[in-house]
């Protein structure tokens, strides 16, 4: 099945530079039309109904955001392409597929892409729902040492070295740091313990409660089964969680 795609962004060269990566390592995705103009781009979408919008955020005209409030047919796979992730929260709140920071690398393109034919093989309409973990799963591609999380002020692109551990607060994380004030946020630790504890080995959940950054572990007290952090914050040690934190202990 060909898919057609539409191309917006307000730089010439950003558009040549997708269009030779869609040309190169794309397969069955042909580029119909371009746009410089965010209100042509409202036009072109409307009377072309591509399968695939390829949309960039930051346009002096209107925003991408401001273009989509605009269309009255949405039946698309919207991909974002910008050089900004400052606006990863709005985002949530479109119907993206995916969120590609430039330069855009390849093979991200064609992740992309593939998810999009993956959908419509199965005839998925995703239009207009808020998936804020996907969203943060594909950042997180291009961060491999940073999360992205909202918190109280916006949004918070914390780099995984500095967190000491999280501590859950009922409905929310506690993210404490090397430095500065602890981060508050409305994921809960349960999310955490899929997001870095399944993908990332420096991070184990030790307790209901706690998930710890191994390289911040300072010592383990026996007697009181308790880890002691970096920041010296007592942390106690489920007895479920004592063969995984010992075997990275190597004990």
């Amino acid at each position: 099945m060909l898919l057609r795609a539409v191309i917006i962004d307000d730089e010439q060269k950003g558009i040549n530079t997708l269009k030779i990566l869609i040309e190169k390592y794309i397969e069955n995705v042909k580029v119909v039309a371009e746009c410089t103009k965010a209100s042509d781009g409202i036009i072109t979408i409307e009377n072309y109904k591509p399968e695939i919008v390829f949309l960039d955020i930051n346009m002096p005209e209107m925003t991408g955001f401001e273009l989509l409030e605009k269309l009255s047919w949405k039946n698309f796979n919207l991909v974002f392409t910008t050089a900004h992730q400052e606006h990863a929260l709005k985002a949530l709140k479109i119907n993206a597929i995916d969120y590609l920071l430039k330069p855009i690398d390849y093979k991200e393109l064609q992740f992309a892409v593939n998810k999009i034919k993956i959908h419509l093989a199965e005839n998925k309409i995703n239009q207009n729902q808020f998936d804020y973990d996907k969203l943060i799963s594909t950042i997180n591609q291009y961060q491999r040492k940073k999360i992205v999380i909202n918190s109280k002020s916006g949004i918070e692109s914390i780099d995984l070295p500095e967190i000491v551990y999280l501590e859950s607060m009922s409905n929310y994380t506690q993210i404490h740091l090397n430095a500065g004030q602890p981060i508050l946020t409305s994921k809960t630790l349960k999310e955490f313990d899929n997001q870095l504890c399944n993908s990332d080995k420096n991070f184990i959940r030790v307790h209901n409660s706690y998930i710890v950054n191994l390289h911040k572990v300072a010592r383990y007290l026996k007697d009181d089964e308790m880890i002691i952090m970096a920041n010296n914050q007592k942390i106690p040690l489920a007895k479920s969680r004592k063969d995984e934190f010992f075997e990275w202990l190597k004990l």
